[in-house]
């Protein structure tokens, strides 16, 4: 007789893959960063608690924002906004690095790079967040640092934007939330400047969060092109490179159900970049919702071996193995990714359902402890967990017949 645990759908299908989901490579510190108090919440399992709580200190103590959002990126390693949060509350507190990051010239500066890498991969996770703490970088670097004299420089900045460039201004417009003059702004600015590219970029990604798929497709592509046309002439921001260009665009096609162009494109992003792992994983979910589970295990196996180290990679993989009943390999994908993130609780919850695959109660209870051990108070899985435990405890204290 087959165990009622044995039949349950797997855990995988109650979250689903996330639409956007491209993997993180954890941050890399020498240290581990001490998790900071929250100041309202008692849940220090709350990746959105960390997340608000830098939200709300960032003005007046970015170096806590900066270890919130540290912490937040941590139990979530999914989720794109603490990864843009950290580096821009670690831009606030540091003026050395938001002069030369708010320089067009970019001088090189090591940490500055590291910074950049965390842009770049919060646009992997989601092309289209909005940066909603680049007003705050811009008036810190207008009032040098000087937090309290920012009031007074308001109304100075409303006065010199009056004259600043219209990229500034459009700049400034979307930090604001007023995204229709931002575009009108970056329009003007493109009729004024003779790199035009990430102006392109700018408007595709404003327009590309109004889901205007085919407006936002006609700016990355003449971005693109203005790209490749100095391909050999300049170097530029890695988090505005070509291949995570195609790859917005590709998610952004994805999203509309345009699946052959959202294919096509992910296919150029690895064209530009064969070590892309983002595009992998994407194709990969493609070829799982088509049925094609070869495809789809080839490419997140691709996207595992490019990036070994990256818990949320290894997760994602292995809920690519589970949904086509992998669970022996499954298993070891989701372990390896609690060993490289530590205080990740989902991949228990989906260990728990593998282990339940395989006929091995005890193991699978564990897991899901492990997952309500570490998950917010929260988290609307919590109760799927609990469920789980309760139903395989019942079946083993049940009465056998022979």
């Amino acid at each position: 007789m087959r165990r009622p645990f044995a039949t349950l759908a797997l855990a995988l299908t109650a979250t689903g893959a996330p639409l956007l989901a491209a993997p993180l490579v954890a941050q890399q510190v020498a240290e581990p960063i001490p998790r900071p108090r929250l100041r309202d919440v008692t849940d220090t399992n709350d990746a959105q608690a960390y997340f608000d709580a830098g939200v709300e200190s960032i003005r007046s103590d970015p170096a806590y924002a900066a270890d919130a959002f540290y912490w937040a990126t941590r139990l979530n390693p999914g989720w794109a906004d603490p990864l843009y949060g950290r580096r821009a509350a670690v831009l606030a507190q540091k003026r050395d690095l938001l002069n030369v990051a708010m320089d067009s010239r970019r001088r090189f500066k090591p940490e500055l790079l590291g910074l950049d890498s965390l842009q770049a991969r919060a646009y992997m996770l989601d092309p289209f967040l909005y940066r909603r703490l680049d007003a705050l970088l811009f008036l810190d670097y207008i009032a040098g640092g000087d937090r309290v004299m920012q009031a007074e420089y308001a109304h100075r900045i409303t006065v010199w934007l009056h004259d600043a460039p219209a990229s500034f201004q459009a700049w400034y417009e979307y930090a604001q939330g007023n995204f229709e003059r931002a575009l009108s702004e970056y329009a003007r600015a493109i009729g004024q400047e003779r790199e035009t590219a990430w102006l392109h970029l700018e408007r595709a990604r404003i327009l590309g969060m109004r889901k205007e798929v085919e407006s936002a497709v006609a700016e990355f592509e003449l971005a693109l092109a203005e790209l490749r046309s100095r391909d050999d002439r300049k170097l530029v921001v890695f988090y505005d490179s070509k291949a995570l260009t195609e790859f917005s665009m590709a998610t952004l096609l994805e999203g509309a159900g345009q699946l052959d162009r959202a294919r096509e494109a992910y296919g150029r992003a690895l064209q530009e970049d064969l070590a892309y792992y983002p595009a992998h994983m994407r194709l990969g979910f493609l070829a799982l919702t088509q049925g094609d589970s070869s495809a789809a295990i080839s490419e997140l196996a691709m996207a595992s071996e490019l990036a070994p180290n990256d818990a949320f990679v290894r997760f994602m993989n292995g809920w690519v193995l589970g949904r086509t009943r992998h669970a022996t390999e499954a298993i070891a994908e989701f372990t390896r990714a609690t060993e490289l993130e530590p205080y990740y609780a989902l991949p228990n919850l989906m260990l728990g359902a593998q282990y339940e695959a395989l006929d091995n109660p005890p193991e699978a209870i564990a897991a899901y402890h492990r997952f309500l051990t570490m998950a917010s108070a929260r988290d609307p899985q919590r109760q799927f967990a609990t469920d789980r435990i309760e139903d395989i405890k019942a079946y083993l204290d049940a009465p056998r017949t022979k």
